[in-house]
């Protein structure tokens, strides 16, 4: 498989703390380390310059007023040309948010660095709010918050809630509750706004709320039965077109695909525990390990499970989980 790390100076732009990713790639940390050690340590030490662009015609050299290339201060390598109300978000700053958050709050970074030559930049830290589902001490999961942004135009600035399940590390992000705007999954500062740093730590407030919401929505799934047929039938309403669920038909490829998805629900880490065997839970969790994983991605599994097609599945099965349990 391959993966779509940002290596621009010669070694991985990565860094982690505990399990070694699936590529076997990236700098080990141990645990307790200072934001400037993982800046270094995640290849994130450089800046992005804003300079203008400048073309050439009839040997005459001209700047244009309104476009600007993001270039990386290291390497010098172009990353993207933008406009002139463009906020830049410096690769450091990504890090820099956790600071006060780790020395204040006791949050422990777990992941960070850098995509696509360096065009998107995340970081991931562990926010110590630990459940297990439907109160089993067997089957935890951990509260994280997620930070990512790019200089590409392909992210905004997003701060995403998200779960890992501890026994096979599974991410699932869960909404943030706000009275004002109503559940959101993430909260996204487009990069033609500047990105306030204290102003989305507020919504960090959010968190304690949101996570009992999110608990509170497992103990149903946890225990709610499924036959085998429906599982097949869940794993099917997220996989098949409208078109082919009319029809009655599938394509090869979605079915190896339904193999591997059952094949997961049954015999995926964790899936023996008694909130996640033969249950709603257990087909949410088959979903989420199998894109977090082993499913195929044309770039990055961690770019495609957080940010791409894989976060959209994930998301569409936590829907449709929630629309049972309601249901039900």
């Amino acid at each position: 498989m391959s993966h779509d790390l940002d290596e621009s100076t010669g070694k991985p732009a990565m860094a982690y703390v505990g399990e070694k990713p699936w590529h076997g790639l990236g700098q080990e940390l141990p645990p307790g380390q200072d934001i400037d050690r993982w800046v270094k340590a995640a290849g994130l030490d450089w800046d992005i310059e804003m300079l203008p662009v400048r073309y050439q015609m009839n040997d005459q050299s001209y700047v244009m007023s309104d476009r600007f290339v993001l270039a990386r201060s290291d390497t010098q390598a172009a990353l993207s040309v933008v406009s002139g109300d463009y906020q830049v978000v410096q690769p450091k700053a990504v890090l820099e948010f956790y600071r006060d958050l780790v020395e204040q709050r006791g949050y422990q970074l777990e992941t960070a660095g850098a995509l696509a030559g360096g065009r998107k930049v995340w970081a991931l830290a562990r926010t110590g709010l630990v459940a297990g589902v439907a109160d089993d001490a067997a089957d935890k999961l951990g509260a994280y918050v997620l930070l990512a942004t790019s200089c590409d135009k392909t992210l905004a600035t997003t701060v995403t809630f998200t779960s890992v399940r501890v026994v096979c590390q599974n991410t699932l992000s869960f909404a943030v509750r706000d009275m004002k705007k109503g559940n959101r999954r993430s909260i996204k500062v487009a990069h033609s706004l500047r990105f306030d740093p204290a102003q989305i730590k507020n919504d960090l407030g959010l968190m304690d709320e949101s996570w009992e919401k999110f608990k509170q929505q497992l103990t149903p799934m946890a225990g709610q039965q499924l036959s085998k047929g429906d599982a097949e039938q869940f794993f099917l309403s997220l996989i098949q077109s409208e078109k082919e669920a009319k029809e009655g038909k599938i394509s090869d490829r979605k079915h190896k695909e339904l193999m591997q998805l059952m094949s997961f629900y049954r015999h995926a880490p964790g899936q023996s525990l008694p909130t996640a065997k033969d249950t709603l839970w257990g087909a949410v969790s088959a979903v989420t390990y199998y894109v977090d994983h082993f499913r195929p991605s044309s770039g990055d599994r961690l770019d495609s499970a957080w940010f791409g097609t894989g976060a959209a599945l994930k998301e569409k099965a936590w829907e449709k989980a929630l629309e049972m349990t309601q249901s039900h």
